[in-house]
């Protein structure tokens, strides 16, 4: 299944609460960690209002970055993308986030 969004209640930093928050992975880059030997996603989040208002093509609330371990190996169970949004599931706040 390719996730699009996920959606979850929020409170931006703002101290707005985005009770249909819609949450889209804008970007992702990856990163080379020399001490870690190993390569990483460094993913950016735009949090909208509701999905409304990224159909309506409003601009996000707020964005937030993570940077995450990546499994780009043949045997990687899915594209990076979907890696990104299990990892971001698994952030504070997003534990119970519905995907779309």
């Amino acid at each position: 299944m390719n996730k699009m969004a996920l959606i979850k209640q929020i409170e931006a930093p703002s101290g707005i609460t985005l009770e249909q928050g819609y949450h889209k992975i804008a970007e992702g880059h990856l990163k080379w960690i020399e001490s870690k030997r190993r390569w990483y996603l460094k993913y950016t989040v735009e949090h909208y209002y509701d999905r409304a208002s990224r159909k309506q093509k409003k601009e996000p609330v707020f964005l937030s970055e993570y940077l995450m371990k990546i499994n780009l190996t043949d045997d990687a169970e899915s594209n990076p993308i979907t890696q990104a949004y299990e990892h971001l599931k698994t952030m504070e706040g997003f534990e119970e986030a519905g995907d779309i």
